[in-house]
């Protein structure tokens, strides 16, 4: 009987779950036709017109997936968006899958509910990043893992498909972003502590499936290998060479942002759950040895190094999905208890209210936000008044220069006829990137410089008088959310532009904080 109702209930469901997506998935390109892109956005919209094995700051699935919606669909804002909003209905459905397999199919829904009414995972779903593809590839391969090592599980099927599907799905991970290093490292973790993944281990397929992970991957290893290695030296050595100590107040950043990405109830719940994933696990519970082992060392290692260094956001996104699924049934299995369902829903309710809060922020000025944060208004604002400054100038319209990625990468995208543009390399500065496109550009044209007062320029004079013959300052523009003046930007007339030599021949720039 329970059996039948279940089932009666899964059918019942499913429309509802379909009409759900569908509506999500409508309400999402509304919205990404409406506001503007994000820096990054743009900044990954410039890699898909520099398409290459890969890039110096991130492997290269962002820039494949994004230029293939380009192709298809042209540079929209929509087309650019579009891989992320069909990538966060499918990782909806596999957080399902995986909140039924192990659970029941009140915790998938609950799981694919919660991650939904967060700002993480429901406001980056209409936000193309390479955590997109990383998110969908690490739980599609927690999906898989279930059935090679659990007690129950179908097994690695005929001639051990699933173990290549598994390898396929790292090496995806892997061609997202670099962060997927661990995901090899957890399934080897998962498979030593569980019985049945010892025994897979004295098999040759896992081993077949990391040659197959790192054919996948290989596309980063040639382009590096031609590059000097300077994509793994830019994450590695790079990237250590910012850390300068111990940082109480990154701690508190930190801490604060986790609060906002997932809501505040809802982060103290998932620290609970690591807890008792924790001892679960010791006690032998194969379902929280899974789920323990691809969440509690994530999130333990971006906490210890929290002090040490800015991790962001969207960092800690693949923790959660093994938390989120463990903590949807403990709430399940506690629903007779008052307090557990009051704190479930305003648990999820909070989450919601933030991610309905930063959908809205861009579209509605009435809403309180710090605009020194706000990335997302003014680009059109800011191309407007550059390009009266690029007709004033004549013809040929100059070059434009952003001072920082995120401004260069704007200005690309908004300005008319979407010139090539340049950043901080093309005045001797890391440019990320950019460095290795300063051979599209030309010497000795002529040049506006914007510069954001959120990122100044401080040695303006120095720098512009080292690369410009010479340099007449013009009008600032301020840029508007509404009536409230989001940031202003200065901009330099740069007659007879040359770039520094040693950026010129494509030396990979440093690490900087910059990256994302």
């Amino acid at each position: 009987m329970p059996r039948t109702s279940e089932r009666t209930s899964q059918a019942r469901g499913w429309p509802w779950g379909l009409a759900a997506t569908c509506g999500l998935i409508l309400l999402r390109l509304a919205y990404a036709a409406r506001v503007e892109l994000a820096p990054q956005e743009a900044y990954y919209w410039q890699y898909t017109r520099h398409l290459d094995w890969s890039y110096l700051d991130h492997p290269p699935m962002c820039a494949w997936w994004m230029a293939l919606s380009v192709r298809l669909l042209g540079d929209s804002q929509v087309a650019l968006r579009l891989p992320a909003i069909l990538s966060s209905a499918a990782l909806s459905w596999v957080l399902y899958s995986l909140g039924k397999r192990l659970y029941s199919p009140a915790v998938g829904m609950l799981t694919a509910v919660a991650a939904n009414a967060t700002v993480l995972f429901g406001l980056g779903a209409v936000v193309m990043t390479p955590d997109v593809p990383l998110v969908l590839f690490w739980a599609a391969a927690l999906r898989v893992l279930c059935e090679l090592v659990l007690p129950d599980g179908r097994g690695p099927g005929r001639f051990g498909w699933r173990w290549y599907l598994l390898g396929a799905l790292c090496g995806g991970g892997l061609l997202s972003k670099y962060t997927a290093a661990l995901l090899p490292l957890q399934v080897l973790a998962t498979a030593l502590v569980m019985p049945r993944g010892r025994a897979a281990l004295r098999t040759p397929h896992p081993y077949a499936a990391c040659v197959l992970m790192l054919a996948v991957f290989s596309p980063v290893l040639i382009w590096n290998q031609a590059h000097g290695w300077a994509s793994f030296a830019f994450q590695t050595t790079g990237r250590a060479r910012t850390v300068d100590g111990f940082h109480g107040y990154l701690v508190g950043r930190y801490l604060g942002l986790q609060a906002v990405a997932v809501g505040p109830l809802l982060y103290v719940a998932l620290l609970l759950t690591a807890g008792v994933l924790v001892r679960q696990a010791w006690r032998g519970d194969v379902r929280a040895r899974l789920l323990g082992v691809a969440s509690v060392p994530g999130l333990a290692a971006f906490t210890l190094v929290s002090p040490l260094h800015w991790v962001k956001m969207n960092w800690v996104a693949p923790a959660y999905l093994g938390l989120m699924v463990a903590a949807a049934a403990g709430a399940w299995a506690l629903r007779q208890h008052r307090a557990v369902r009051g704190y479930a829903a305003l648990s999820v309710g909070v989450g919601a209210v933030l991610m309905t809060g930063m959908y809205l922020m861009p579209l509605c000025p009435w809403i309180p936000f710090r605009e020194r944060d706000n990335l997302v208004s003014g680009w059109r604002e800011l191309a407007d008044a550059v390009q009266r400054h690029r007709e004033a100038a004549g013809s040929p319209a100059p070059l434009v220069v952003g001072w920082g990625y995120k401004t260069a990468s704007e200005l690309a995208y908004y300005l008319p006829g979407r010139p090539e543009t340049q950043s901080d390399s093309a005045l001797g500065g890391d440019g990320l990137a950019y460095g290795f496109w300063l051979d599209r550009v030309s010497p000795g044209v002529d040049a506006l410089v914007v510069e954001d007062a959120r990122q100044p320029l401080r040695d303006a004079a120095t720098r512009l008088e080292a690369h410009c013959g010479a340099v007449k300052e013009l009008p600032s523009v301020t840029v508007h959310r509404g009536p409230r003046p989001v940031t202003t930007f200065r901009v330099w007339s740069c007659q007879r532009w040359h770039a520094p030599r040693e950026v010129a021949v494509r030396q990979p720039p440093p690490a900087s904080a910059g990256g994302r």
